[in-house]
């Protein structure tokens, strides 16, 4: 063993001092002392190596993370060597150890201290959790070694406590323990700081004759003394006992002396006033640091890194063991016990300020780190305010701002700083000091803003957030340039570099650049909020002395300041109010010149990539910052400019805003509010400001544009930037959230106010009013009742909000103040007679249904119902006795309800059927309502309308159903009171009077009512037709063709319309091709109609004859998926496009053989011309390219300046080829010049030109080529893709929705609507899902692709051919039968009867599933007749049932289900 100890000694590498280990402690004797102790030097030089690199002294992180450290290489090393660790931490650390082995002649405290110092080396690398647990009573052995164990022991266990007590857990299981040892543990600080101090006087002078150069600064020191001993008790500090390093260890701090301080003392010092006493020396020494430190490279300097190491990163050695680390060792134990409010009083009692204030007097200690250790155990008692009030109270802010810089122990300053300015009552004492303080306490703090230290620089932007509440901080940061140091912190981070920098960082570097990101925008918010209370408090208080008033006092400036976010909204609202257009507010101005409107724009967009737990503060703070910045004009104008992120270069401020309003960026609602809130004060501003009606020119002509701006131009300017980014649809796509539910309401109502904002502008105004959240009432329906019913505050808020909106769009000029509470008023009530659930008393109808038999004379009837319903014989005298009186209608406006029955006292009811009647807007035209007249004459039909009766109102003398019974009393005495007044006998109720009353009501809905009126229907809704013209066109269709001889050429006005709902609401399917092998995806008719292309999702393009069905030919266009053909108009060219695979498109030359012309690979859809098919478009992205057919060069590259970003784009030309429509965009087509840019309100298609060449059609949305603006929605064309007629007078439309991004839902019917006036004709379902639609040019037949609704099933996609116009005989559906019989694409639906012959299964959807259903529209009236015949004419069809059309009851019978759909209307009126 002994040759082992002598080449351990010798050997540096640690592997092999381990594979030596592992060699010999397998045997009964070996010793680990010597391998415990030659690692644990080898660890603490390479320490002493690590700290000299300056590491961040709060960086906690392993060494080993840095690839550079060779500490964290060698820690890496030994962590490796499980066997090792286990020996190390389980067994050497056992003070049984030998005794367990059976030597009982050996101490196991020597081998105890190896260990305890070998794992302390370790501790930097060591997962402290793992270390502690499952280690049997080594807690508390170290806590006995802690208190009695001999040296290095027990400074070696304390540091080992020292990390356990930062687990929380561990420290609340050994409480007890703690408050035993830590009183000791202050007391032993004690005894070493009096023995130190000693020693310290005993070689002072040696220190004073061994450095001469610095003999000139004792007098100043010992001048200097009695005031420090005044202040404070004698401080001590450790001396060094390393012989090897004797002379660093003696080398004293620089004194002050004035050679020195004069030499290094930076000219801003002279213009400052000194602090008294110990500040004033602290300033002297401080320079003289700097004089050190700028000459310590200087060949003429006499100082060197030995004479500043102990000034800058201190010293700290292990073994031999100093007082400074044993010091050190015990501040690191007592730091976590410090937050412990149960230890508190120990402090107090030991005096740990005292101690505290000593350790950190640089004059007396010299040693950076053990100052630093003192100031961590000072921030842990700072979280205590008695303490921190103690500490202001004993001058302890002087001594923190005497510590040198830089140094480990600034950095430690940071920390505490912050934890005062957390403790607002120490803040308030801390702004009661001097101004000179105030002055130096600030300036320290902006000195580490930008120090070296990520902690300090972090700490330091705390303390700003948190002291900026109080004015006289705020002002002493401004005063000394701190906003633009602050600005810089983030300036300069290569995270948000546009160039590849970031990409070059660790994940470590990106972290801590993200959180410093995140502090500075939180110090940001809170000094902006806090400048404009004390703007907005200026602008109040210069108003009422204007006004002759006393203003309010004001807050004081050592108190602090505190807002919440009403409150901050209020501000802004009222420093636009009050605050002139063009008043310059000094930190805005700044911080607009400085470059941080894009600078936070930036951070916001590229928070989208971070993934770090602050980021939703990190944005939200950001956009605090910018919703108090657009109280100027020039950050509105800046949010309209370009910002530069690395993924658009196009993108602007308000896009910005908007993503994060929509929660594209950072998925949390309170940033979604943030972002509402921000452009809520930009489109909202006051139209008028004051001074911004009249432009000012003067300055340069460059800035003369911006200067002469008017509040009006500028708010127009972020109305049209907002409108033009998609603003509306974001905003109304925000109206109808329901997630989260706790704060949808909320963002609801900002939402809300946006729009109303934005509906001054008379563009958006225009568009708004054509959305059917307008015309549709959908935003009254989501103003009904809250998402969350404990948010209803906030619900009323978005009523408000909703009601002023629609006033706004709808152009009413409010008449009263009073009318939103009222309207509210109506709302709750509505919502509340709506959940309202009616009764009513069973036998009290069937009672007037016995006195209804009784009056017709159906005696037998109505004593056998009298017998089974048990009912009491009927009062002669019922109406005053059992029945409540009816009572007039007041001023008070009564809300229908959906039911027709009322509660139990009341004998009213309603047949059971219901009645569909469209609401209208006056009170008497409500569905459900009942109304009985109660006078003696009964208004009928054609009776002339009595006179008023006298002390009765004509406006109210409809009598209307009461919805709160009184008492029988107060019933009577309302009876006998409206008898008198009226003179009139009030009549029994009864059966007939409810029924007449009812069918009155329907009658008065009626827009045009008739006098006469034919015999009326209970079980059918009422409704007198329309009014027409003498020339219109009849609705049956014999008729019209009767009359085209009078009135060519369509038998009267509407008489096209009425045949083109005719014709397309019919569909014959003929012929099926289909190919068990290959699902279809897409089909064309060639221009010979001849053949049929198809598609499928291979690539392949298959041309099957029309006339037979037989596939004539087949070739490979693409790879992958062929999603689209257009051959051209003689067929000799064919465009096909494909999917994953490039090239993307091709163009085909057609004729003796199929080759490839031209390829456009990175081309995603293609088209022909219109006019004249001499170019091709084609579409990536949001870029449309125009190709020429002869050549395929590329002849036009249009990109918009702001896209939309449809994920369904398709470039297309206008009928006229003069234009095109891309992206929303639409484009000059031979100068390629962005014309306008539509707005978008849908996020899949870009839309289509209407074949007349002045409409575009997007989605639901119809705009106006010549005025752009929205001429209607239709709901029916809602996501759906359009392919017009031949004619182009009727529309095909696919809805395709993505239901999920891998796989694409489609729809399994097609609609057919009137191109003219968008109205709906007929949805036809084809039980299949539909890929594609195609139909011929001469509009007779058209070709439906259908597969089955599971993917990627070959054997059920087919593509029928249907003729237009035809309905199915008797004929055709034998012929399909045989046909399809054996395939497997058939079978009975839920509804069909097995008991029913083939004819009716198959006239009712089951048995084959080829049958299709049509659902038309009969919104119309004028329509409702005209499939069938008159009773005059029924023999009029007969000879048609082999017609073209076929006749009406073949209609009736067969296949179609025709069900009336009165809500299906096509569109909105304009």
């Amino acid at each position: 063993m002994a040759n082992d100890t002598v080449n351990l000694t010798e050997m540096s590498d640690v592997s092999a001092i381990l594979r030596l280990f592992e060699e010999h402690h397998v045997a009964p004797t070996f010793d680990p002392v010597p391998y415990l102790s030659r690692l644990a030097e080898l660890l603490e030089t390479e320490t002493e190596n690590y700290l000299k690199m300056d590491p961040d002294p709060f960086d906690d992180r392993n060494p080993s993370r840095n690839p550079n450290c060779s500490f964290g290489h060698m820690l890496k090393i030994i962590f490796k060597k499980e066997i090792f660790m286990q020996k190390l931490v389980g067994d050497y650390l056992r003070d049984t150890y030998w005794t367990r082995l059976g030597i009982s002649t050996r101490d196991s405290r020597e081998l105890n201290t190896a260990a305890a110092r070998l794992v302390l080396d370790l501790m930097p690398g060591l997962e402290v959790s793992v270390v502690f647990q499952d280690t049997e009573g080594l807690i508390n052995r170290l806590f006995s070694w802690a208190e009695k164990g001999p040296e290095p022991l027990q400074s070696y266990a304390t540091g080992l406590l020292a990390a356990a007590m930062e687990l929380q857990d561990l420290a609340a299981n050994f409480r007890e323990l703690n408050a035993h040892l830590a009183p000791l543990m202050l007391k032993r600080l004690w005894e070493i700081q009096k023995r130190c101090a000693e020693e310290k006087k005993n070689d002072e002078l040696g220190k004073i004759k061994r450095f001469s150069k610095f003999s000139s600064d004792q007098p100043s020191t010992s001048s200097k003394t009695p005031k420090n001993t005044a202040s404070s008790k004698s401080r001590a500090s450790s001396s060094s006992k390393v012989p090897k390093d004797e002379d660093a260890e003696l080398m004293p701090g620089p004194e002050p002396a004035d050679g020195a301080s004069d030499k290094g003392k930076l000219p801003k010092n002279n213009k400052v006033k000194k602090f008294q006493g110990r500040i004033k020396g602290s300033k002297e020494r401080k320079s003289g640091n700097a004089s050190l430190n700028g000459s310590a490279m200087n060949d003429s300097s006499n100082s060197s890194w030995a004479e500043m190491e102990s000034y800058v990163i201190g010293t700290y050695q292990m073994h031999p063991l100093t007082d400074s680390t044993r010091q050190i060792l015990i501040l690191r134990y007592l730091t976590p016990m410090g937050e412990y409010q149960e230890l508190l009083v120990h402090m107090f009692e030991q005096k740990a300020l005292d101690l505290i204030l000593n350790y950190i007097d640089f004059d007396e200690t010299q040693d950076s780190r053990l100052s630093f250790e003192a100031l961590k155990y000072l921030g842990a008692l700072l979280c205590h305010k008695k303490f921190a009030i103690e500490f202001i109270h004993h001058q302890g802010l002087h001594r923190l701002l005497e510590i040198p810089r830089p140094s480990i122990a600034a950095t430690g300053v940071a920390m505490c700083l912050y934890y005062i300015a957390y403790c607002e009552d120490a803040m308030e004492r801390v702004c009661l000091l001097p101004d000179h303080v105030i002055q130096e306490l600030v300036r320290y703090a902006l000195w580490l803003l930008e120090c070296s230290h990520e902690s300090g620089r972090c700490h330091a932007t705390m303390f700003f957030g948190t002291s900026f509440q109080f004015r006289i901080i705020l002002e002493q940061f401004d005063a000394q340039d701190g906003l633009r140091r602050l600005y810089n912190m983030i300036s300069t981070l290569s995270i948000l570099s546009m160039e590849d920098a970031s990409d070059l960082l660790d994940d470590d570097e990106s972290h801590a650049a993200r959180q410093t990101v995140r502090h500075v925008c939180a110090a940001l918010k809170r000094y902006f909020e806090i400048h404009l209370a004390g703007k907005v408090e200026h602008l109040q208080r210069i108003r009422v002395r204007e006004m002759g008033g006393s203003p309010h006092p004001s807050t004081p400036p050592y108190k602090a300041i505190k807002l919440n976010a009403d409150q901050i909204i209020d501000l802004i609202t009222t420093a636009q109010e009050l605050l002139p257009f063009r008043a310059s507010w000094s930190p805005v101005n700044e911080f607009v010149s400085l470059g941080g409107i894009p600078l936070l724009l930036q951070v916001i967009a590229i928070s989208y990539l971070w993934n770090f737990t602050g980021r939703a503060e990190t944005v939200r703070s950001a956009l605090d910052v910018l919703a108090v910045c657009s109280v100027s004009f020039r950050v509105q104008m800046l949010f309209c400019d370009r910002i530069q992120i690395p993924d658009d270069a196009n993108a602007v401020g308000i896009n910005i805003l908007l993503g994060a309003a929509e929660g594209d960026i950072v998925a949390d609602p309170e940033v979604q509010r943030a972002a509402l809130c921000v452009l809520i004060h930009c489109v909202c501003a006051p139209v008028h400001r004051v001074g911004g009606s009249v432009g000012r020119f003067n300055g340069s002509a460059k800035r003369r544009s911006v200067a002469s701006r008017t509040s009006e131009e500028v708010l127009n300017q972020v109305w049209e930037c907002v409108r033009s980014h998609n603003g509306i649809m974001v905003l109304m796509d925000l109206l109808s959230v329901k997630t989260p539910i706790t704060d949808a309401d909320s963002i609801r109502a900002l939402a809300c106010k946006a729009l109303l904002g934005l509906a001054r502008s008379e563009n958006a105004r225009q568009i708004m009013g054509k959305l059917p959240l307008f015309t549709s009432g959908q935003l009254q329906v989501l103003m009904r009742e809250p998402v969350l019913q404990d948010k209803r505050q906030e619900h009323v808020k978005f009523q408000k909000f909703g009601l002023e909106l629609l006033e706004q769009v709808s152009g009413r000029i409010k008449s009263n103040v009073n009318e939103f509470e009222l309207s509210l008023a109506k709302i709750h009530k509505a919502d509340v007679v709506a959940q309202t659930r009616i009764q009513f008393n069973e036998k009290q109808l069937l009672q007037l249904i016995h006195q209804h038999l009784l009056s017709k004379n159906m005696v037998e009837s109505a004593s056998i119902l009298m017998k089974e319903a048990g009912l009491p014989p009927l009062p002669l005298k019922q109406a005053s006795s059992n029945f409540p009186p009816y009572r007039a209608t007041g001023n008070t406006p009564s809300t229908p309800s959906r039911t027709g029955r009322v509660n139990s006292q009341g004998a009213v009811a309603l047949p059971s059927t219901p009645v569909a009647v469209p609401s209208t807007s006056t009170p008497t035209q409500q569905m459900g309502i009942i109304k009985v007249n109660l006078s003696s004459r009964r208004l009928r039909p054609g009776m002339p309308s009595p006179g008023p009766q006298p002390g009765v109102n004509s406006q109210h003398r409809a009598l209307q159903k009461v919805t709160n019974w009184d008492s029988p009393t107060t019933m009577n005495k309302s009876l006998g009171a409206a008898n008198v007044s009226t003179g009139e006998t009030s009549r029994g109720v009864s059966l007939d009077a409810i029924v007449t009353e009812y069918l009155m009501n329907q009658h008065a809905l009626c827009k045009t009512p008739m006098v006469t009126c034919p015999q009326f229907d209970l079980f059918q809704p009422h409704k007198c037709p329309d009014a027409k013209s003498k020339n219109t066109a009849p609705a049956n269709f014999a008729l019209r063709v009767q009359k085209r001889a009078i009135h060519p050429r369509f038998g009267g006005l509407d008489g096209a319309r009425m045949d083109r709902k005719l014709v397309y609401s019919r569909f014959r399917p003929v012929r099926t091709f289909r190919n068990d092998s290959e699902t279809f995806t897409c089909c064309a008719f060639s221009p010979c109609e001849q053949f049929l292309m198809i598609g499928n999702q291979t690539g392949e393009l298959k041309l099957y004859n029309v006339n037979t069905a037989v596939e004539e030919a087949t070739y490979q266009c693409h790879e992958n998926y062929l999603f689209n053909i257009e051959p051209n108009w003689t067929g000799d060219l064919l465009l096909t496009s494909g999917m994953y695979r490039p090239p993307y498109s091709c163009l085909w030359a057609v004729g003796d053989f199929f080759d490839m012309k031209y390829s456009f690979e990175e081309e995603e859809y293609v088209e022909f011309s219109k006019t004249v098919q001499d170019k091709i478009v084609g579409t990536k992205g949001e870029t449309a390219t125009v190709y020429d057919v002869a050549t395929g060069k590329k002849l036009l590259s249009l990109t918009p300046t702001t896209s939309n970003n449809y994920s369904k784009n398709r470039a297309t030309f206008h009928p006229s080829d003069e234009l095109i429509l891309s992206d929303g965009v639409l484009w000059d087509a031979v100068s390629g010049t962005q014309i306008h840019k539509f707005d978008k309100l849908n996020q899949s298609l870009s839309g289509t030109f209407h074949p007349n060449g002045l409409e575009i059609i997007s989605s639901s949305e119809v705009w106006d080529i010549r005025t752009y603006h929205l001429l209607r929605t239709v709901p029916t064309l809602d996501q759906c893709q359009v392919t017009f007629s031949a004619s182009g007078d009727v529309i095909y439309a696919v809805h395709l929705e993505e239901e999920s991004r891998e796989e694409p839902m489609y729809d399994s019917s097609f609609k057919t609507l009137d191109a003219g006036d968008y109205s709906s004709i007929a949805t036809i379902d084809v039980k299949r899902c539909i890929y594609g639609l195609c139909s011929n040019k001469y509009d007779t037949q058209i070709a439906v692709v259908e597969n089955s609704r599971e993917f990627n099933t070959p054997s059920e996609s087919i593509v029928r051919l249907y003729d237009v116009g035809r309905l199915r005989d008797d004929e055709d559906v034998g012929s399909e039968v045989e046909e399809e019989e054996g395939d497997d694409d058939g079978g009975a639906s839920e509804n069909s009867d097995d008991d029913l012959e083939m004819l009716d299964e198959l006239v009712n959807g089951g048995g084959d599933e080829d049958g299709i259903d049509v659902d038309i529209d009969s919104s119309d009236s004028s329509d409702d007749g005209q499939f069938g015949d008159s009773d005059d004419d029924d023999d009029d069809d007969d000879d048609d049932s082999n017609s073209y059309f076929g006749s009406s009851d073949e209609f009736d019978e067969e296949l179609f289900s025709l069900n009336a759909d009165s809500n299906s209307s096509g569109s909105s009126s304009t």
